[in-house]
Order: structure tokens, then sequence, then C-alpha cells
């Protein structure tokens, strides 16, 4: 289920206009009917999407730790055309500082869009070699601190 929703989700993402990241937003019910049309995943394709609001949250973790920007910013409930409070609480427990949930939102789904866009793998290799970058920087203070002690 998760894999079919970040295929979804990056495919949107891969077709969208940097110009106007808006319009490859997504409502919670047309995601769900793309990964579940005929409404088989109890939670899905209805509200209150009990099983995709966990799934998202997981491939946003996932984003994160290879350091692209969240997908699930292009989810949005289809009410308002943004996203409901719990996207910047994840935001948050993944540690991003967000001042401004909408703010902070609007910028997350340009970044998406502006990512996923480019068609560039070594863009999306950087990305993911930034991040173990960082991992072994850790590392490296870690044996330090560790050699200090002795």
């Amino acid at each position: 289920m998760e894999r079919d929703l970040h295929r979804a989700l990056t495919a949107r993402a891969r077709e969208a206009d940097p110009e106007k990241p808006a319009e490859a937003r997504v409502t919670y019910k047309e995601l769900g009917l793309l990964v579940d049309p005929e409404g088989d995943r109890s939670g899905m394709s209805r509200p209150p999407f009990r099983t995709m609001f966990p799934a998202l949250g997981n491939i946003s973790a996932y984003e994160a730790e290879r350091g692209r920007p969240l997908l699930s910013a292009l989810v949005v409930a289809q009410g308002s055309g943004t996203p409901g409070p719990g996207f910047a609480e994840m935001a948050q427990h993944l540690g991003v500082n967000v001042r401004d949930p909408e703010e902070y939102w609007a910028e997350e789904l340009a970044a998406v869009v502006r990512f996923w866009s480019t068609h560039d793998p070594v863009l999306h290799l950087d990305a993911e070699i930034t991040r173990l970058e960082g991992e072994l920087a850790a590392l490296r203070a870690a044996v330090e601190r560790l050699e200090g002690a002795v």
C-alpha cells in the first residue's frame, strides 16, 4: 500500500510544472482512488482515510531520511485545498522547525515539485549522498568523543 502511494505521488510530482506547484495537489480521496480504485482497502479511498494517514507519515519519514522533500505535501483536503494539521505535526516530529504551518507547507509543496520534476538522477543521488555525509560526520564526532574519553 505504501509503495503504491509513493509511486502515485512521485508520478504526480514528476508530471507537475515547477512554476505552478499548486496544480500538483491531490486530495486524499483522489489519491485513495488512484491506489485503490475499487475501494477494496478499507480506509484508503473513503473518509476518514484511516489507513492513509499513517502510510503518508511513513512515506514522509522515508523521504526525509533520504534528504528529499516530503511527498505528502502534495496531499490536501478537498474543502480547503491544504493538508490537515497532521502534516505540520509530522514534519515537526521529523525534526523540522515549523513556525508557520501554511508557509512551511507551501514551501515544501514547491520543493517536492522542483525536486521530482527535474528528472535529474544526479540531483536525486546527491540528496542521498548529502544525507550519508551527515551521518558519517555524526559518527566521526562520536568516535572522537569516545577517543577523548579514553
